[in-house]
């Protein structure tokens, strides 16, 4: 899989912001700050969202595991965070900032390199431009069309390496149909029987599956379905009885965990002709302003 850079964009009146304002004049506010960015930073590669793994017994206690911060402080935090809308429980296991996951910014390692490789033809070109700045017209035409045959190879270029670093569903036949998100939640629905239906497909949710169908085929979808049809940890048949859903399987880390067979049951193959699991146990139902920060 293709590499990704993430970057965090603040906006320009991040610190002038009432909320922002209000935190900081708040004992402790400077600390309180810094760990609401340093929590953003955490959920960039999840767009916007901070994963409850279960590896301490809070999530602000694994939230402060996480960025090294005083388990108290980030608990502080958290509350400030709730009480003014900044931070949302979408189900058992997951929390999203509302205001990070419109200031997320991302770039594959090939984009990289191309957008390197136009600024260093860019300013060669303005520099053969101070040089020539004697040469006739006749000159001029020729270097232009030279340097659209340049753009021409460059962009070929880079559709041929994003083409071969990332594996998204995109057919290069004109009549190949394109898959929506209303396509992924029946198929969805025809393959997790054993799992919560969905109900509306939102706009962070639309958001998620785009985003998996850039970087896998719709049967890399597919198999992420059929192996958490067919994992017993992923249905409650786990110490804390917990179960995943369709939000928890479309986030990033955890498709790619699922894919990977990290919640395949021992002794399973890649085949998929086991009987239907029985219906997993009802979710614990939490409430948000009694979370255990």
């Amino acid at each position: 899989m293709a590499k990704k850079y993430y970057w965090l964009k603040l906006k320009e009146d991040f610190f002038n912001n009432i909320r922002m304002k209000k935190l900081r004049r708040i004992a402790g506010g400077e600390i309180f700050t810094i760990i609401y960015l340093k929590m953003q930073l955490l959920s960039l590669q999840n767009e916007g969202a901070l994963i409850y793994e279960g590896i301490e017994e809070t999530f602000a206690d694994e939230i402060a595991l996480k960025i090294d911060e005083d388990p108290e402080n980030v608990k502080l935090t958290c509350i400030f965070l709730q009480n003014c809308g900044l931070i949302e429980q979408t189900d058992e296991n997951t929390f999203v900032l509302t205001e990070t996951v419109d200031c997320i910014g991302k770039e594959s390692e090939s984009a990289k390199r191309m957008r390197k490789l136009r600024e260093s033809n860019n300013t060669k070109r303005l520099e053969t431009s101070h040089c020539d700045a004697s040469v006739t017209r006749l000159c001029e035409n020729v270097r232009e069309c030279d340097t659209e045959k340049e753009k021409e190879k460059e962009k070929e270029l880079e559709i041929e390496k994003e083409s071969n670093n990332t594996q998204c569903y995109l057919s290069t036949s004109v009549d190949a149909p394109k898959i929506t998100p209303a396509d992924v939640v029946a198929i969805y629905h025809d393959i997790c029987k054993s799992y919560p239906r969905v109900r509306a497909i939102s706009e962070s949710r639309k958001k998620a599956i785009n985003a998996r169908l850039r970087n896998h085929s719709i049967e890399e979808v597919k198999e992420v379905f059929e192996r958490a049809e067919h994992s017993a940890f992923l249905k409650g048949n786990n110490q804390r009885n917990w179960s995943a859903n369709f939000d928890w399987l479309m986030n990033d880390t955890n498709f790619c965990k699922v894919l990977d067979g990290n919640y395949t049951d021992k002794g399973r193959t890649n085949t998929y002709n086991a009987p239907q699991a029985e219906q997993p146990k009802k979710h614990r139902e939490i409430d948000l302003d009694n979370l255990p920060f």
